[in-house]
């Protein structure tokens, strides 16, 4: 018969967790996969980079990249640069097409909010 013991094991410390998978709009592989959410509210949550200082850009996990114009009015009085380069969530209306504003490219957000990170 085998022995049992008092003693229990300490619990074992997860190892650093990956960012989970990606899901919804924030899997989107292709900017045809957008469209389907043009003109609704969505939260995307990819790694956030800045174009200018003055726009955000959240680049999803596919390399796809969705501008956020005029980040630095919505986002004034707080040093938002400090999210480059870091896991952040935007939610606002995704807009899919974008006539004569050369400077974006591809989808926009219409943000409303937004969560940041500057630890991975």
């Amino acid at each position: 018969m085998g022995a049992c013991s008092s003693e229990s094991a300490p619990p074992e410390k997860a190892p650093p967790s990956a960012p989970a998978p990606a899901t919804g709009v924030s899997a989107a592989g292709d900017y045809t996969f957008l469209d389907r959410y043009s003109g609704q509210e969505v939260t995307i949550t990819g790694t956030f980079q800045s174009d200018r200082a003055i726009n955000g850009v959240l680049v999803l996990d596919s390399g796809l990249r969705i501008t956020i114009p005029h980040f630095d009015l919505f986002a004034r009085g707080d040093d938002w640069l400090k999210y480059v380069g870091h896991r952040c969530s935007a939610t606002g209306i995704l807009h899919t097409w974008t006539k004569d504003l050369p400077s974006y490219h591809g989808a926009t957000l219409q943000i409303t909010s937004f969560s940041g990170s500057t630890s991975e």
